[in-house]
């Protein structure tokens, strides 16, 4: 099975996922994505630090990104 790599970035730090997670396709991988970006988001606003550009950016075992989640887009969604 391919592993998807979830780096979050938010505009002036990335922070690197170097184990990735074991998933099927692309696909399983955006929901991933979406799953942790949600969970990231909940955490920021019990907090209070809400900030725009942050995002998660997943890339597969090649280090090609296959998918970008803006967390703008997520909060979208999820209206």
């Amino acid at each position: 099975m391919p592993r998807y790599f979830f780096h979050f970035q938010d505009g002036l730090a990335r922070l690197s996922d170097p184990e990735g997670v074991a998933l099927p396709d692309p696909e399983a991988a955006w929901y991933h994505g979406m799953r942790s970006a949600r969970e990231i988001i909940d955490h920021d606003l019990r907090v209070g630090d809400i900030r725009p550009g942050r995002r998660l950016e997943i890339l597969d075992e090649g280090g090609e990104e296959v998918w970008a989640v803006p967390f703008e887009e997520v909060i979208g969604l999820a209206v």
